[in-house]
């Protein structure tokens, strides 16, 4: 098996994005052939894998695009069902408590909520525009305030709550080489475990790259955080 796989199969190149608000999203080119077909379809659930050393990770996601160029199958998958794009309708709420309007967003685009801590504040009076689901998500974000954040899990689930972050447990593993203090963008060897929304030296971590092809690595933008 690959260091990437997308429903086992192997991929020769690609770039996993996963960004501590909002959606992960994979482009990727798949080892097969011109004449052999893969064995999922535009809308499928697949599962990404990826893993490096025996650490691993999962994620459970959706082809969104599949198709050949120049002779090689390239596929596109996004977190979750793939429908925060869906434009939800308008609807009205007088005091609700935030983790309905989350809930209720997701489950109207076709996502499956994970409500988070801090969901239960109420909100007097919630006008929600006819708009896509992710825009509906950031904008109850940005109401609820800087520590709250929404993004979808490995296990495919739309999650929102106050953000807690812990420390990424393999921290002294990590080369520390390779990084940028002026935009605070770091780059290790592949990391298939670091996810956005942990700790790294005290930053944040806003978003996770991960590299496959000739290079693997896992490219780490951080931002500030105080406890």
């Amino acid at each position: 098996m690959g260091v990437m796989t997308v429903s086992g199969l192997d991929v020769v190149s690609g770039i996993f994005t996963v960004p501590r608000l909002g959606v992960p999203v994979a482009l990727v080119r798949l080892a097969l052939s011109s004449s052999e077909v893969p064995k999922f379809a535009v809308g499928d659930a697949v599962t990404v894998t990826l893993e490096l050393d025996g650490v691993q990770s999962r994620w459970a996601m959706t082809c969104v695009r599949l198709g050949q160029d120049a002779g090689a199958w390239r596929a596109l998958v996004v977190g979750g069902a793939g429908r925060t794009a869906h434009v939800l309708e308008p609807k009205y709420y007088q005091q609700a408590p935030a983790a309905l309007v989350f809930s209720d967003a997701c489950r109207e685009a076709g996502e499956t909520p994970n409500v988070g801590d801090g969901l239960d504040i109420q909100l007097v009076r919630w006008i929600r525009p006819r708009m896509a689901c992710w825009e509906a998500l950031e904008v109850l974000r940005q109401r609820l305030g800087p520590r709250y954040a929404w993004r979808v899990l490995p296990s495919g689930q739309l999650w929102m709550g106050l953000e807690k972050p812990i420390s990424y447990p393999r921290e002294n593993d990590l080369d520390w080489s390779e990084d940028d203090p002026a935009t605070a963008r770091i780059e290790f060897r592949l990391t298939p475990d670091l996810l956005p929304g942990q700790l790294l030296s005290g930053s944040l971590v806003e978003e996770v790259l991960h590299w496959v092809g000739p290079r693997l690595r896992t490219e780490v933008v951080l931002g500030p955080w105080s406890a």
